[in-house]
């Protein structure tokens, strides 16, 4: 069989002899102890970039989170599933929040019509996508040119907003610009606005009876501080220092500290307030490894944030956190990276350097447990590495290779993959000076590194990642 080192995604199927005519039969379990909580909250991070017809997703991860309605299967292509009457339907009723939108009109077109794209194929609104999945939605129509009523009571729009959020099963943040969402949701002061605290006391109520979702900006606003902009080089070259942007500055949501023509500006990151629904010293971010490779971009926010647990959410995937459980489920086609910053240590500089990270990648099916930091997978464990070399990327930030170089790592021979990111290169300015470094990214496995396989796809655990 003949091998190369293209870049390939983990949606497509990967072809070892492990998996033809020799069958594993040993099931690789890395055992969960599940902490008991008396409130047993939901969220739902997706990483943006969905194939509206992902049922996993959609079905299996966010429709059986509710509860309601379990048995119905879905026709994927009616939009006529479920009775639009919130008072009387029996299928979990979403709402829909699109303040990620540059405006109403935006937000509400969004909601409400389908689209073709460019490829020709079709693309629901909200409306109709979540119908095809077995659920009824209805809109929230605050966004940041009418927030001042849309958001607050006493008025017609501000309490219809209200109600609803009083009776949803699901409330769905649609992806877009998180700073929009921030300046919709929150006070000047970043303090919930009546519309935010309405969803506060509905979370805070427990009982498990509300999901909060978000999908790419929608997933992080979730956060309790967010994070955005910039690329994984920047954030490394600028030393993980970000700017804090206050909700008053969501209109230039990036690194104005050296002004907004600074490449600072563009490839650094920011931070800023948000909803404040993530389980403490956990931090999202999304589009992980399908868009220019983000690890470095989120190891350098948690550095820089005192965090130590970062989920990186990859496109058409889905993650549902039970806070009871302090679990994190892999739904969808994508991948989950854990990042673990706890034994991690860093050399004084102006760049980001770090040693002792630990970093996981789980597929559809696998459980994170964030507080015992275990992982449970019902994929087969790689006894006998499938690959005789190793993989160097050439460019450890661009899209995939972050993943390619973990499932690698656990199925090859040598013992460690050496990625380099180089400094990104702009036909204009602002650019990077000749002299700026490249970035190096050391994956090794040891005791602790474990890898499993199945049906064409990975689950790594705790490969150790040194950036340097």
């Amino acid at each position: 069989m003949a091998h190369n080192n293209a870049c390939f995604s983990l949606n497509d199927p990967v072809i070892r002899p492990g998996s033809i005519g020799l069958k594993r039969f040993l099931t690789a379990l890395l055992l969960v102890t599940v902490s008991a909580s008396a409130f047993s909250g939901k969220l739902f991070l997706s990483g943006g970039g969905y194939d509206d017809k992902n049922t996993d997703l959609f079905v299996n991860g966010l429709r059986k989170a509710t509860g309601k309605d379990a048995a119905f299967i879905p026709n994927i292509t009616s939009i006529r599933n479920c009775n639009t009457d919130w008072a009387v339907t029996v299928c979990p009723r979403v709402a829909v929040v699109s303040s990620s939108k540059v405006d109403y009109a935006t937000g509400l077109d969004a909601f409400t019509n389908d689209i073709v794209d460019v490829d020709g194929n079709l693309k629901r609104g909200y409306l109709n996508l979540f119908q095809t999945h077995g659920f009824t939605a209805q809109f929230i129509t605050t966004h940041v040119d009418n927030y001042t009523q849309h958001s607050f009571s006493g008025n017609a729009a501000g309490d219809a907003n209200i109600a609803i959020l009083n009776q949803a099963d699901v409330v769905w943040f649609t992806g877009g610009d998180q700073s929009k969402i921030a300046r919709s949701w929150l006070l000047d002061t970043g303090n919930d606005s009546p519309l935010a605290a309405t969803l506060r006391a509905r979370w805070n109520n427990g009982n498990g009876n509300i999901v909060i979702a978000g999908d790419s900006a929608g997933n992080h606003i979730i956060n309790n501080t967010m994070h955005g902009g910039g690329v994984s080089y920047g954030y490394v070259y600028f030393g993980a220092n970000l700017q804090n942007k206050a909700i008053t500055g969501w209109q230039q949501f990036g690194d104005t500290r050296e002004g907004t023509t600074a490449l600072r500006y563009f490839d650094n990151g920011v931070t800023m307030k948000g909803l404040g629904f993530m389980p403490a010293g956990l931090l999202s971010d999304t589009h992980f490894d399908a868009r220019s490779g983000r690890l470095g971009r989120l190891a350098a926010t948690l550095r820089h944030m005192s965090l130590t647990q970062g989920l990186g959410v990859d496109e058409n995937t889905g993650v549902l956190v039970d806070t009871g459980a302090s679990t994190a489920k892999v739904f969808g086609n994508g991948t989950l990276t854990v990042v673990d910053m706890a034994g991690a240590s860093y050399n004084a500089g102006s760049t980001f350097l770090a040693s002792g990270l630990r970093v996981s990648l789980l597929s559809q099916g696998d459980t994170y447990q964030y507080t015992s930091k275990t992982v449970t997978t019902a994929k087969a464990s790689i006894t006998r590495p499938y690959y005789a070399s190793y993989y160097d990327s050439a460019d450890i930030f661009s899209s995939f290779e972050t993943s390619k170089s973990l499932t690698r790592l656990v199925d090859q021979t040598p013992l460690s993959n050496i990625g380099t990111a180089p400094a990104p290169v702009y036909s204009t300015n602002p650019k990077y000076p000749l002299t700026a470094p490249a970035v190096k990214v050391k994956f090794t496995k040891d005791s602790q590194t474990k890898g499993f396989f199945s049906n064409g796809k990975y689950t790594v655990v705790k490969a150790l990642v040194q950036i340097y």
